[in-house]
């Protein structure tokens, strides 16, 4: 059920926070981090957010605010994941510029940091313990069956399916050595 795969993905968006949450702590204590880490993660969260996660989400959302009317928290969303959008681009371009050598100080890039893992675990915990069970108390299995036909075939997951692609293989490593 497409409800159970959102649900997985963010579990895997939490992992991902978990490191990032890692690496700020550890910059905190003055100990060198890997950014090519941080800028692998960043990457992910971006293109599987933007390509596949969001527009699934935003798919079911559209769904039910057309078959069972208008709800604030769930027409919102929309909005939720352009302001994600842009707090994962504005950090990405932070950690690009880190990887460039650029001199960013350690401080901003910390606060930046906590800034971007904050509005993730927002969002994340908004849909998992508001929409998430608004969707699965509401939706019949009819209204499953209906959104999974209109999202199509579900993909493998670039970084936790079977199959790694080339760009994770170095962040898939790094957990599994973690």
């Amino acid at each position: 059920m497409l409800g159970e795969i959102i649900s997985r993905e963010h579990s895997y968006m939490v992992r991902l926070l978990v490191i990032l949450d890692e690496k700020a702590t550890q910059l905190q204590n003055d100990k060198e981090i890997d950014y090519q880490i941080v800028h692998d993660v960043i990457v992910y969260l971006q293109q599987h957010s933007q390509q596949t996660h969001h527009p699934k989400e935003d798919l079911i959302y559209h769904y039910y605010l057309e078959h069972y009317g208008k709800n604030s928290d769930i027409a919102n969303l929309d909005n939720e994941h352009k302001l994600l959008d842009k707090v994962t681009l504005e950090f990405s371009e932070l950690v690009e510029m880190v990887l460039q050598d650029s001199i960013v100080p350690k401080e901003v890039f910390i606060q930046q940091l906590h800034h971007f893992i904050h509005e993730q675990k927002r969002h994340l915990d908004f849909e998992e313990r508001e929409i998430l069970p608004k969707l699965k108390r509401d939706f019949s299995a009819k209204d499953w069956e209906a959104v999974e036909s209109l999202w199509g075939e579900e993909v493998s997951d670039p970084l936790f399916g079977h199959d790694i692609e080339e760009e994770y293989l170095r962040l898939s490593s790094y957990m599994k050595a973690d």
